[in-house]
């Protein structure tokens, strides 16, 4: 029983100050950033769709350097979604019908890029709005296609 009566009072003591652990780099885990969208601002919005009908308002915005009402700072332009020609309305197909029946001739074949343009010209308005009023005419079916991607007013002499 010697062993079990051991005095560990008289022993030597250990301390933690004595102790030194070595120097340890602060940790710095890897993340990769989360890029999160905003949808624009109706102010963006507006003035994106201005500039689209009519490009010279860009230039005066960055000549006589306007702002943002509510950020004070320079106005941007954002990518607007194409818009679908699906639920046009009605009153005015009849208007953009009739006016591709005065510009068009019966007997004549027309490439899609031409009929734009004359749209364009007759009703003064962008390519844009041009194209979007030929697709309501050819939706209309006032317009038909021929094998060779060109088009002819419906009911014509060249079916």
């Amino acid at each position: 029983m010697s062993l079990l009566s051991i005095d560990i009072t008289k022993g030597k003591r250990l301390s933690f100050k004595e102790l030194e652990l070595p120097a340890q780099e602060p940790r710095r885990e890897a993340y990769t950033p989360i890029l999160v969208e905003r949808p624009p601002t109706d102010e963006e919005i507006a003035y994106s769709n201005l500039v689209a009908r009519s490009p010279i308002v860009e230039f005066l915005v960055e000549a006589l350097e306007l702002v943002s009402l509510t950020t004070g700072k320079p106005l941007v332009k954002v990518k607007l979604p194409k818009r679908i020609v699906e639920g046009y309305n009605e009153e005015g197909k009849d208007e953009v019908v009739a006016l591709i029946k005065q510009l068009l001739d019966k007997d004549k074949l027309y490439r899609k890029e031409d009929i734009i343009e004359s749209l364009s010209l007759a009703s003064k308005v962008g390519k844009n709005r041009a194209e979007i009023g030929f697709n309501i005419i050819v939706k209309a079916g006032a317009l038909e296609l021929t094998p060779d991607n060109n088009y002819y007013l419906t009911g014509s002499s060249i079916n």
